[in-house]
């Protein structure tokens, strides 16, 4: 995230979070209009599970669904991206409703196992087509035609 800061002049904010009582304290800080107005993207790199991430302090996954109720509204006219394993695997109908319902502007993860070092290459290039772009549809097509390879070994989805 420092590199994607630095290239594109944008802010950013790391936090480790471990607890669920974490991710609600953040996903309130962040739904405050100062961040709402100044983050465009949201990046949730956890271990994941299919419509699931994991939080290392917590015993159960927490399912998309709970974690859109818990978010409220820090997803709205943002793009939240899941760099999970797995995370976006399974019924699209899932995905498209928290895309949809969280009135995020793009949802995107992955839908396979992935590599740490392959998903940030491709997370990277992602955000910086995101950053530079005007149309939604241009970051898709640039993403598709250097990195179509690398989606596929990911299984890169998103939902705009």
């Amino acid at each position: 995230m420092k590199y994607i800061s630095e290239m594109y002049g944008i802010p950013y904010i790391y936090r480790r979070v471990a607890t669920l009582g974490e991710l609600k304290y953040y996903l309130e800080q962040f739904s405050k209009k100062e961040y709402m107005n100044n983050y465009s993207i949201l990046y949730f790199s956890f271990h994941g599970n299919t419509n699931a991430i994991q939080l290392e302090g917590e015993k159960e996954d927490l399912q998309l669904d709970t974690l859109m109720e818990i978010g409220d509204n820090v997803f709205e006219n943002r793009l939240v991206h899941f760099s999970s394993c797995r995370t976006l695997l399974g019924s699209p109908i899932r995905a498209e409703v928290f895309k949809e319902n969280s009135k995020a502007k793009i949802l995107s993860g992955y839908t396979r196992s992935v590599d740490s070092s392959l998903s940030a290459i491709h997370d990277l290039a992602y955000f910086g087509e995101y950053l530079i772009r005007t149309k939604t549809s241009a970051v898709f097509n640039n993403l598709q035609k250097n990195f179509g390879g690398l989606q596929d070994t990911l299984g890169f989805k998103y939902y705009k």
